[in-house]
């Protein structure tokens, strides 16, 4: 993975456009697919480091409207081609670097959704993301993210993969921090497991298998 310490910036260098419809981070977790299709999602929605796609049609066909966005453009194109016809009219791309000021008025969008992303920060750079996030959103606005905890990904042989840099949280540190910086929403947290699965980047094969805390918060 390349990191960029000045931007935040965390690329694995994928060729997005050679990369079959599947994601290349792996399946849908049933507990996010879960939380989406049970909740009400109206209005204009924000999938914010959307990647190549992963929930983001399941958004689509229930808000007005979703603006999806990340700072590799690549992934983009790959994610406006899984998503069907039907759904594209309601479809808007942006490259954005998320540590950066966000190009979009103060309370615009009704949901901001997050996933496989927020956990590569340190705390002090999520505090300033999630100070964006709150900017762009409605009173009443729903934030949904994912937050991976305890990663792990094993080569076929046994041995590990340890990306350089990688911010990894342990569960007992991650749980307390997002109490915390969550403490004004109306919010429901979930921690849970990563189904381990295989999966391949590039020239890479291995099971990731990680924890997570999932977020259901309401901006007061």
């Amino acid at each position: 993975m390349h990191t960029s310490r000045q931007d935040y910036i965390f690329s694995y260098m994928v060729d997005y456009i050679n990369t079959p419809d599947e994601s290349v981070w792996g399946i849908e977790d049933k507990a996010i697919a879960n939380l989406l299709e049970k909740t009400e999602i109206v209005g204009k929605w924000l999938n914010l480091c959307a990647g190549d796609g992963r929930f983001n049609n399941l958004i689509l066909k229930k808000a007005d409207g979703a603006v999806a966005v990340d700072i590799d453009e690549n992934a983009l194109q790959k994610l406006v081609r899984i998503t069907p016809d039907i759904l594209r009219k309601k479809l808007t791309t942006k490259t954005v670097n998320v540590v950066k000021l966000f190009p979009f008025e103060d309370d615009l969008f009704d949901g901001i959704f997050c996933v496989g992303t927020l956990h590569l920060f340190s705390e002090s750079v999520f505090k300033s993301i999630l100070l964006e996030m709150e900017r762009v959103l409605k009173s009443g606005g729903r934030i949904i993210i994912d937050f991976a905890t305890d990663i792990k990904r094993t080569y076929p042989n046994g041995n590990l993969w340890i990306i350089e840099n990688e911010q990894n949280y342990s569960m007992e540190e991650a749980l307390p921090f997002l109490k915390e910086i969550f403490k004004e929403y109306k919010v429901n947290i979930i921690a849970d497991k990563v189904v381990p699965h295989k999966t391949r980047l590039k020239d890479r094969e291995y099971v990731f298998t990680s924890n997570f805390v999932l977020i259901d918060a309401i901006k007061k």
